[in-house]
Formats: structure tokens, C-alpha cells, sequence
């Protein structure tokens, strides 16, 4: 029976202190620590927060963050194929920034979601097959700047309208549908009110795996019929002060055709700005989960 095991981490971005750490010490320091278990699935999904470009005109707004273009090659070599584009700083320097960030991607080798030339391109799905199992992976941001959005002929991220005609289009064509939304309330360790209407919408439509961030760090854990929700993961490069937003899983979603897919939470540690696998199950953070997760045993 094909199998396939995709890992799922949080926001990567590229503020002051993680320029500065990259440039001191290397861009390959950021991700040694988790590139072995990265590596070992057969797709991980970061959220790319920000852009990739050294063009553009900065909006106005409290924080922007962009990175180098050679941040793209490392994230393939660090082992990690896809990122999702769907959140509230693709845009930080504009179109132009957001396009230079597909270029540098497609260049090495990552694919992307959430983001595009134009509409139907930021919420077109990224199909994974593997022996005749079949898996989409849709992402979208309920985090909308104004001018985010990508229109019909214009580029821009996608919105939970925008993706909703596409998780109805590709439901008959795959297996399983997952979804990575960037959603929620910085800080706050229980998912939203709207979260959770969006998360029931989600169910409605048939996705199978909902996983989240944007909160910066960990939220609940909820199972709606069939599907079930990751509501946030919190951060993956990123440096914070705070214990709670230091606090971080991965997590290793195995997925066949005629079971249940199975969640495990890998629990993470941001020190310098990176993340280190923990050896510690993060309790405080994990009991805010609703349901709370099997950890998986890293040795």
C-alpha cells in the first residue's frame, strides 16, 4: 500500500536578527539542526513569510521582511521542496519583490502555493502523487493586507474565496486534500472564532488536513467529522524573545489512500533564531492543544 509522509513547519522570516545570524554565520546554520528529519520525508511544506528579492518598494506598514535570494537554494538543500507564499508580508515590497520570490524559487527547484502572476495562479494547487496515491496541497491567507490580494491579471496571494472553486475542482481528482492557511491572532494560544468557522467551512468542503500559522506559536488541535486541524505550529526561523513563541512543532502527517491520515508532533526549539529538535516534550505548550497530539520519539 503506497504511503507518503509530509512534514509540515512553521514561519520563516527574515527580520533584523535572522539577517544578521545568516550573514555572520551562514546561511546553512539556520537549518542544520532539522535538515536530517526534513529530509527524511518525502515533501515538507514551510510558510515562506515574507519575500525573496532585493527589489521593491517597501509598503507602509509596521514590519516588512524580505530575504536574499540565495535563502532559495538553501531551503531546497535543507530538504524542504514546497513553501506557502499565503500570508500578510508576500507583498511587503510589492509586485515586483513578489515575482522576483517565484523566480528565485522555481531557479531552485521549490515549488510554491498561495501566491501568483495572477488569481487563478496563487490558487492553483500543488499535485503530489506517489505509486498511484494521489495528494493536493491548497494554500490561502485570512491575514489580508490592503493590496494583497492577487487579481485577475495582476499578482498577489490568495484569499479563502479565492480557493474555495479550487478545493471543490480538485476534490475528485485526488485522495486527499490538505490545506495550509495562514490564519489566527498573533500571540494567542486557542484558535479564533473565525478560525474555527473557517476550519468547519474546510470540513464542509472535504479537506482531509488543515494545518496553520501565522499566530507565532503553537495552537489547538480539533477533529471536525473527518478532517482534522493543526491550528497553528507557531515559528521555524524566526527569532522571538519569548519562551511561548520559541516553542514550535513540525508536523509528520503519514497518508495513505484508505486510512486515516496519521499526525505526529515533533517538538522544536528555536535557539539563535533556528530551530533545534527538542529533547523535551514542550509540555506547556503542547497542553493547549484541545486533543493533544502523539510526539514522536527523536532520538
Amino acid at each position: 500500500m503506497a504511503t507518503m509522509q509530509i512534514l509540515f513547519a512553521g514561519d520563516i522570516i527574515f527580520g533584523k536578527a535572522v539577517s544578521q545570524i545568516a550573514k555572520a554565520r551562514g546561511m546553512a546554520y539556520l537549518f542544520q539542526q532539522v535538515a536530517p528529519i526534513l529530509r527524511s520525508a518525502d515533501w515538507v511544506v514551510a510558510n515562506m513569510e515574507g519575500c525573496i528579492s532585493e527589489r521593491g518598494t517597501p509598503m507602509e506598514k509596521e514590519y516588512r521582511f524580505r530575504a536574499p535570494p540565495l535563502l532559495a537554494e538553501f531551503l531546497r538543500w535543507a530538504g524542504i521542496p514546497m513553501v506557502s507564499l499565503a500570508n500578510n508580508h508576500a507583498m511587503d515590497y510589492g509586485a515586483v519583490a513578489l515575482l522576483d520570490t517565484l523566480f528565485h524559487l522555481q531557479r531552485a527547484g521549490v515549488y510554491w502555493a498561495g501566491a501568483g502572476i495572477h488569481r487563478a495562479h496563487a490558487s492553483a494547487p500543488v499535485l503530489l502523487e506517489r505509486e498511484g496515491l494521489k495528494v493536493a496541497l491548497v494554500c490561502f491567507t485570512a491575514v489580508v493586507p490592503k493590496g494583497f490580494p492577487a487579481g485577475a491579471s495582476t499578482p498577489g496571494v490568495a484569499t479563502l474565496d479565492d480557493v474555495i472553486p479550487t478545493l471543490k475542482r480538485v476534490r475528485e481528482r485526488v485522495d486527499r486534500v490538505i490545506v495550509v492557511p495562514h490564519w489566527g491572532e498573533e500571540g494567542t494560544h486557542r484558535p479564533s472564532a473565525k478560525q474555527r468557522r473557517i476550519a468547519r467551512l474546510l470540513s464542509q468542503l472535504g479537506v482531509d488536513l488543515v494545518v496553520g500559522h501565522h499566530p507565532h506559536v503553537v495552537q489547538g488541535y480539533e477533529r471536525i467529522g473527518t478532517t482534522q486541524i493543526v491550528y497553528s505550529v507557531g515559528n521555524f526561523v524566526h527569532a522571538q524573545r519569548s519562551v511561548s513563541a520559541r516553542r514550535a512543532v513540525l508536523i509528520r502527517a503519514t497518508i495513505a489512500r484508505d486510512s486515516p491520515i496519521q499526525l505526529k508532533a515533533v517538538p522544536l526549539w528555536l535557539e539563535g533564531g533556528r530551530p533545534t529538535l527538542s529533547g523535551e516534550p514542550h509540555t506547556s505548550a503542547l497542553a493547549q492543544l484541545l486533543h493533544p497530539l502523539p510526539l514522536a520519539q527523536v532520538s
